[in-house]
């Protein structure tokens, strides 16, 4: 185990009463194990509604006041930093769980469908095992450049096949995306990264080997084995830090992230 100090710090202000939800705090999933948290938040009520049952997400909503918003999170986390098992035989979609199945389909930023058939042709000849887990994600590490500002909120995983370049949600979704072409299940996770410069939230994927999920790290930034799971979702749509409604301007977020 890996044990880790998270920070987050994030300041907004409100010219008007606004909400944001929020999913900052560790998640409460197997793999990891969240310690001693302190939360402060300043000129807004917060809501918690606990953990949600798929991917242990524990969100906030915040009503904000007119003015300076501020919030603070530290907390201390245990994470698993046993290797990926390369020599698993990865189950066919007749032998998959049936809880697994959705994993497997197209979702908005991972057409998952329109890739299929170049995931097939790419890994034709890799056998169906943990190293076809490893195999994917090496290949869109070495075929797509890590490039801040080469996207938008609208950019897919088939666009990101033919730019060649993106951040790490991209990455992410075109690795997702070629995994469920293969019919691996796959979805997206975002984290707390020890290594990651500068540091920010990351986005990273989970994929199911028949026995647990696996993290993968497209980019090659941050090593799995030091990534705190924040939540879990289909794509990006489902995994954002932050989601906010009314005149509520960001003005700083800092994250950071240590060995304990």
């Amino acid at each position: 185990m890996t044990r880790l100090t998270v920070r987050a710090h994030i300041d907004w202000i409100a010219e008007q009463p606004a909400t944001a939800v929020l999913l900052v705090r560790a998640a409460h999933v197997a793999g990891q194990v969240v310690g001693e948290e302190d939360l402060k938040v300043d000129n807004a009520e917060v809501e918690d509604p606990g953990p949600r049952p798929r991917g242990g997400a524990r969100p906030l909503r915040l009503h904000a006041r007119p003015g300076p918003v501020r919030l603070r999170y530290v907390a201390s986390v245990e994470v698993d930093d046993a290797p990926l098992d390369t020599d698993v035989t990865l189950p066919t979609l007749g032998d998959l769980d049936l809880e697994l199945l959705p994993w497997t389909l197209p979702s908005r930023y991972c057409p998952s469908d329109v890739l299929a058939a170049t995931a097939e042709h790419l890994f034709a000849d890799t056998p169906r095992t943990g190293a076809l887990l490893e195999q994917v994600r090496g290949w869109v590490e070495a075929n797509v450049a890590y490039v801040p500002g080469t996207s938008d909120v609208h950019t897919a995983a088939d666009e990101t096949m033919l730019r060649r370049t993106g951040v790490c949600r991209d990455l992410a979704h075109l690795t997702a995306a070629l995994l469920r072409g293969l019919g691996v299940p796959a979805r997206l996770v975002s984290a707390y990264a020890l290594d990651l410069e500068p540091q920010d939230f990351h986005a990273v994927v989970e994929a199911h080997d028949g026995r647990a999920w696996r993290l993968l790290d497209a980019t090659g930034l941050a090593p799995v084995g030091t990534l705190a799971r924040i939540v879990t979702g289909r794509d990006a749509a489902e995994i954002a830090w932050g989601t906010t409604e009314g005149p509520l301007t960001l003005g700083r977020l800092e994250v950071a992230v240590a060995r304990a």
